[in-house]
């Protein structure tokens, strides 16, 4: 009735997870080609890949590189050749051009658009619509009405982020390498392994930065909310893990499967109060619901 996704970036990342709450797995760390063993670069590693992730009985979704040069196109291209070979169940794409390629490699495979494809209205879902996309993950600046509109009003489904920190901002070029010293094609060390986190002085908000990407410090929860979700038929769901432990993987995952389970069954949630304590000891700066609710992302609303 539901289907519960998260992103998992390497084959080292999917051996060592508890990925048993969730239904589906979108591979590839998509902001950073260098990401050590990223499924995104490495089509030798796609068909192991796939077959682990059916064994587990869930859906495998390919990411592609969101932001890529003309330099990084052989790569994709690559990429996307092993994949269209082997039993993938669609890829994900943020890039107008990567869609063309797609189509013109001759792609039937479902394509969703993530959430760098910068989709704020029902008329670019319906272009992109032509392109083969079938799902498509709204811009996080929407409100949850408008996300719900743009899936009243085409023929295009929406997916539904409910955990995790906000991707915010994506760029070609690493922030923590360019500011630890490192030189424009030096080879990289992979300091986004630690955590970054840029802090205003007066120490009243904070954004986590993993290179490429950077995030907002809170994290997203719409555990409270879960009831409001199912009864506007929603269906497809995600916990955003990207640079998070295998621990909060598993625990929120498990959460929410038990959450929506219940809700799509129609009961009523008890008090919740004793899992968003868990979930905000996995939160480092705290809980907020982003943009759902009109606010400017770092307010938490809770059920009324």
């Amino acid at each position: 009735m539901f289907e519960l996704s998260t992103n998992v970036a390497s084959p080292q990342q999917l051996r060592r997870g508890d990925f048993s709450a969730y239904d589906a797995l979108y591979l590839g760390e998509f902001s950073c080609l260098s990401y050590p063993n990223n499924f995104c670069a490495h089509p030798e590693f796609l068909a192991d890949a796939a077959e682990q992730v059916h064994a587990l009985g869930k859906k495998a979704y390919l990411r592609l590189f969101a932001v890529p040069s003309n330099h990084d196109l052989p790569t994709v291209r690559k990429v996307i050749e092993a994949a269209l070979a082997l039993p993938f169940d669609g890829f994900e794409v943020h890039n107008l051009g990567l869609l063309q390629m797609l189509k013109e490699m001759g792609n039937t495979k479902p394509i969703h658009l993530g959430v760098f494809g910068n989709l704020y209205t029902d008329a670019t879902a319906r272009v992109v619509k032509d392109y083969g996309v079938t799902r498509v993950y709204p811009n996080p600046e929407l409100s949850l009405d408008e996300a719900i509109y743009i899936r009243d009003n085409t023929p295009i489904d929406v997916l539904i982020p409910v955990h995790g920190k906000i991707p915010l901002v994506v760029a070609e070029t690493c922030f923590i390498h360019e500011n630890s010293g490192g030189l424009p094609g030096e080879d990289c060390k992979f300091k986004c392994a630690q955590e970054h986190w840029l802090t205003r002085a007066s120490g009243d908000w904070s954004l986590k930065d993993t290179g490429c990407m950077t995030l907002s410090g809170a994290d997203l929860c719409m555990l409270e909310h879960v009831e409001k979700l199912t009864a506007a038929k929603l269906n497809a769901f995600y916990v955003q893990s990207h640079g998070e432990s295998p621990e909060y993987i598993a625990t929120v995952g498990r959460i929410y499967r038990d959450a929506f389970t219940k809700a799509f069954a129609g009961e009523t949630e008890g008090d919740v109060q004793p899992l968003l304590q868990e979930l905000s000891g996995l939160a480092k700066m705290g809980l907020c619901n982003g943009y759902y609710f009109g606010d400017a992302g770092r307010r938490y609303v809770g059920r009324t």
